[in-house]
């Protein structure tokens, strides 16, 4: 029988996933006095940043696109000895040890892969999460944190091409899964990974080519020895209007790198910040040297050739596919999401809560201008208040579900109607708002439930490097 809505209370929430946002839903669910445990398939924390893993999507020079002090989740800044944009390796270091700090290790099921998440009844009577090879368990509600990097989006070519052709997604290094050196190279893609393994290849193929749809702004790494969002930020915090940040920007850009017209490269048919920033400090002297042949959009494959739009017809041994991922969450009905079958996007309220359900949320399916750490942070911070109000404050829970359902204000940046910006959101609004829905429930929890949990559990006192490792 489903459970009753008073027994489903006191079961424990299930988070699916150990990355970066399942970590910190983990951790906020538990800081608030909801029992919580992480249901993760791989043999160890860290998601996407386990270099290696079934499910990891980076490669071997992976690094963060966006500085470490705006990836850090709030109360937990990276060490100061780590380089302004951490690679991969670090950032599973960083991930570990918040684990470990916050002491979220026993509560993280590792070898536990979810096959099936389905309602007991009506909302409020429980979850029912089936795994692999164990019995099925109960939950009062689940947080979907499993990323949105699964499922590889391949272009729609027509023919065939009879050379080695991969998806980003299966791309480790100039090595493997295939040896760059020698092969005449087309990545297809303009987005951070499409850049950084054109950099690559440049560096170890015999020719390597860039296939774009459109030309795009190229923001490097570090401005005048400052991480560049860093200095964007500055701005933000002033609230300076868009019109104001996107001349500053371009001004920067051009003394910098240069525009991308100044290296021959097509002018891009948007503004700066209409479309998610390509942050590299390489691609354009590359492009200069001839190492990078920049071209325009593919029309079709002919065996070993690629035809372009243009009509231009050239021959590669090894066409590497960096256009995206498509949005699944094969173990959940997409309409429990909102999910509609022509965009498979779920509707939901700041990508994050489903309309009419206190008992669902899925964090860390965005894709903001900056970093993203410290933003599921504040998504987690929603829905552990959403967990504590259903056991304690009813009158909170109808404020949020009256706002929630409410149209979504107008965002402050308009992005290009792409498959790439479905998720995008301008990183500084965005952040407002979830502070405003976290202050809107700690006020009604305070006024009708009594309780009012953390703004942060903090790390220790004075100790900005990462704790060592248990055993």
């Amino acid at each position: 029988m489903p459970s009753s809505p008073a027994s489903a209370e006191r079961l424990p929430w299930c988070v699916v996933g150990a990355g970066p946002s399942g970590l910190a839903a983990l951790k906020r669910l538990r800081e608030v006095g909801i029992p919580a445990e992480c249901l993760e398939r791989e043999g160890g924390i860290g998601g996407n940043w386990r270099f290696g893993s079934g499910t990891s999507r980076v490669f071997a020079s992976t690094r963060l696109i966006s500085s470490k002090s705006l990836t850090a989740i709030g109360d937990f800044p990276m060490p100061r000895e780590f380089p302004p944009y951490p690679d991969h390796r670090q950032c599973l270091e960083y991930l570990e040890a918040y684990a470990r700090t916050f002491e979220l290790v026993p509560h993280v099921c590792l070898g536990t892969a979810v096959e099936r998440v389905e309602p007991l009844g009506d909302p409020g009577t429980g979850w029912e999460v089936h795994v692999a090879a164990a019995p099925p368990r109960r939950y009062a509600g689940v947080v979907i944190a499993s990323g949105h990097n699964h499922v590889p989006r391949w272009p729609g070519i027509p023919g065939t091409f009879t050379g080695t052709i991969m998806h980003a997604a299966d791309y480790k290094s100039p090595l493997l899964p295939v040896p760059l050196a020698g092969r005449r190279v087309l990545v297809i893609g303009g987005g951070n990974s499409g850049c950084d393994i054109a950099v690559e290849s440049a560096r170890h193929a015999a020719a390597t080519t860039l296939s774009t749809r459109r030309g795009y702004f190229v923001v490097p790494r570090m401005v005048f020895g400052r991480p560049a969002d860093l200095r964007a930020e500055r701005l933000l915090r002033m609230n300076a209007p868009v019109w104001l940040r996107r001349l500053a920007g371009l001004r920067l850009i051009d003394r910098t790198v240069g525009l991308p017209w100044r290296h021959g490269l097509p002018r891009p048919d948007h503004r700066l910040f209409e479309t998610h920033p390509v942050i590299n400090s390489d691609l354009l002297g590359l492009v200069d040297a001839g190492r990078i042949r920049p071209a325009g959009d593919v029309a079709a494959f002919a065996g070993r050739e690629v035809v372009f739009r243009d009509g231009r017809r050239e021959a590669f041994d090894v066409v590497i596919c960096a256009t995206g991922y498509q949005i699944a969450h094969p173990f959940i009905d997409a309409r429990l999401l909102g999910s509609s079958s022509a965009s498979g996007i779920p509707d939901l309220f700041l990508h994050l809560l489903t309309r009419d359900r206190n008992d669902l949320a899925v964090v860390g399916l965005i894709q903001p201008d900056s970093g993203q750490w410290g933003i599921t942070d504040l998504q987690a911070a929603v829905v552990a208040r959403m967990a504590l109000a259903v056991r304690t404050a009813p009158r909170a829970t109808a404020w949020l579900y009256r706002i929630r359902r409410r149209p979504e204000p107008r965002p402050p940046i308009t992005y290009i109607d792409s498959p790439r910006h479905a998720l995008e959101v301008e990183h500084f609004s965005y952040q407002r708002r979830l502070r405003h829905v976290i202050a809107g429930l700690d006020r009604r929890l305070r006024r009708y439930g009594g309780e009012v949990p953390p703004e942060h559990s903090r790390t220790p006192a004075g100790s900005p490097a990462l704790p060592p490792a248990i055993g």
